[in-house]
Formats: C-alpha cells, structure tokens, sequence
C-alpha cells in the first residue's frame, strides 16, 4: 500500500466539488501535480501516536473531507493501474480525501515539532514492545538487526511528508491524498 499525496489548488479542488471540472479532467490533473508516495508513514503515524487512535498523528496520514465531485459522488480511482519500472503495478481504489490549506499547514507544523531524536526515542520504546511480544519472540533477533534500518525508513517518511506539507501550505495549496495497492495486495 502506498499513501499518495499530491499538491492541488484549493481552486481545482472547488471546481471539482461544483462540477466545473469531472472526474475524468481533476484525475488528470492528479497526475500531473507535485506529489509524493509514502509506504511506510501509518506505521510511523502510528509510533507518533503511540498508540493513541484519536492522535494528529493520524489525521496527517489521510483525514479530511471526502472528495466528491458536482454530482455528489466520491472521487474513487476505481481501479486505476500504474505500472512501475520493476514490472509490477499498482491500483488505486479507495475514496480521495483532500486537505485544505488550513489544515495543511497546521499539518507541517505539527511534523516541525518532532526531531530525529524525539522520534528515535518513541520509535525504540515501540520495537522494545514489539519484541515482547510472544508471536516475535522468534524473530526478536533479526527485528533488533533490521531496527536502525526500519527507523531509517520511518524517520525519512517522516520529513519527507513534512517537507510536502511545508511547501504545499507555503504555495497556499490543498493536499489530496489517495491510496494506492499493489496489485499483489489484491492476490
């Protein structure tokens, strides 16, 4: 699964939900704007939150307002494939959410808040959890070899969303996020 987030017009955005623009020319444009795809980021809004459902954390990885064009229906990408360079592919089907400027940069903020070592800090308190846990306890060694590389992995995902977020709200625009599967998901 890959959470998609792409820089829109809050104009684009309001032409879509009236109808001046259809599915067909706002998914187009989708395709074209500056985006970002995150596979790892719930799970490390889920280290933010530790654990906490009601968290910001969560709202920064697909909340907001259900996208839904001049008819009233949601923006589903159903489903759209994307070949990858590697052979495979990838289908978008759930509901596009959008974010509006507001809560864009209330959203960066947020992600300016934490640096590597706060991060770190949550970050190792969650793999010492998961560690105890009976079902890894089989695995407890090679998780502790891969921890610095998850984290690694986490932490970029981390700014990397942060960075779209700053420059997203800086440029006054929306965010639309949509999910996207790998076709194996789907197996």
């Amino acid at each position: 699964m890959i959470i998609t987030f792409a820089a829109v017009s809050c104009e684009k955005i309001r032409d879509f939900e009236s109808g001046k623009t259809d599915s067909k020319q706002f998914i187009n444009l989708l395709t074209e704007s500056d985006k970002i795809g995150l596979s790892q980021i719930d799970r490390a809004a889920n280290i933010l939150a530790e654990d906490d459902e009601f968290s910001k954390y969560w709202e920064i990885t697909g909340a907001g307002e259900i996208l839904a064009g001049g008819d009233g229906e949601a923006l589903i990408i159903d489903p759209v494939s994307f070949e990858d360079g590697d052979g495979g592919g990838f289908e978008i089907c759930n509901p596009a959410v959008y974010m509006t400027n507001e809560e864009v940069k209330e959203a960066a903020a947020l992600l300016s808040e934490i640096d590597e070592k706060q991060f770190k800090d949550v970050f190792d308190a969650k793999m010492k959890k998961l560690t105890k846990w009976s079902f890894l306890n089989k695995n407890k060694k090679a998780l502790k070899e891969s921890a610095p590389e998850i984290f690694e992995t986490f932490w970029d995902e981390v700014k990397m969303l942060r960075d779209f977020y700053q420059k997203t709200g800086d440029a006054g625009n929306c965010a639309v996020i949509f999910v996207m599967y790998e076709d194996a998901d789907f197996e």
